[in-house]
């Protein structure tokens, strides 16, 4: 796929949350009906990874990274939690 190219479209969900990827977004990006995709949370929005792709970035040390960061950011932020209430009580 052209990386300058830029597509927009609609799916429909079905009633077991099922959607279907367009034939032409699928044939752009090889996805074919064997394919497992990875579903990530990001900043609100849901990105969908080919499997292969995120193997691939798990190699990139920016992958780690951003990853360590956000586990830290994470664990601090229930961590202080407990010491403030543990502050509190004393």
């Amino acid at each position: 796929m052209n990386s300058t190219t830029r597509k927009i479209r609609t799916v429909a969900m079905n009633e077991r949350g099922q959607i279907v990827i367009p034939e032409d977004i699928r044939k752009d990006f090889g996805i074919e009906s064997a394919s497992t995709l990875v579903l990530i949370e990001s900043e609100g929005e849901i990105v969908i990874k080919r499997e292969l792709d995120v193997f691939q970035a798990i190699d990139d040390d920016k992958f780690w990274k951003a990853i360590s960061k956000e586990s830290m950011k994470n664990t601090w932020h229930k961590e202080d939690k407990v010491w403030d209430k543990i502050y509190k009580s004393v």
